[in-house]
């Protein structure tokens, strides 16, 4: 019983994350390095995904493996702030440069600045 609701709303998860990206099964499939009868199987809900193919998909997305496991049901849900922050995190540590790195917190910066001013012109 757990494993249908489980399955059900991974299926519908990665459904709307391919439709996110306009990716085809074939192209997750490349992007994961598994095959495209995997995928095609999570999408049909003829499978359960298995924790390897879970952060293979996580990479191939480039979204925290938390993510993914949270699709599957196989971690708490997290309220929509903490997951956005989470992507946040998971991107700046993506970027190995630290020249980029500081590029990073300028421009976080700089959206932090342009918000104060417009706080105060209103």
């Amino acid at each position: 019983m757990l494993g249908m609701i489980l399955d059900n709303d991974f299926s519908d998860w990665l459904r709307n994350e391919l439709d996110k990206r306009q990716w085809t099964q074939a192209e997750l499939a490349h992007s994961a390095g598994v095959s495209r009868a995997v995928v095609n199987k999570l999408l049909s809900r003829k499978t359960y995904p298995q924790p390897d193919t879970l952060q293979a998909i996580a990479r191939a997305f480039k979204i925290p493996v938390e993510t993914a496991y949270r699709a599957a049901g196989l971690l708490p849900p997290e309220p929509k702030v903490e997951t956005f922050e989470a992507e946040i995190i998971h991107k700046l540590k993506l970027i190995k440069s630290p020249e980029r790195r500081k590029t990073a917190l300028r421009l976080l910066n700089a959206l932090i600045d342009e918000e104060e001013n417009e706080k105060i012109n209103i």
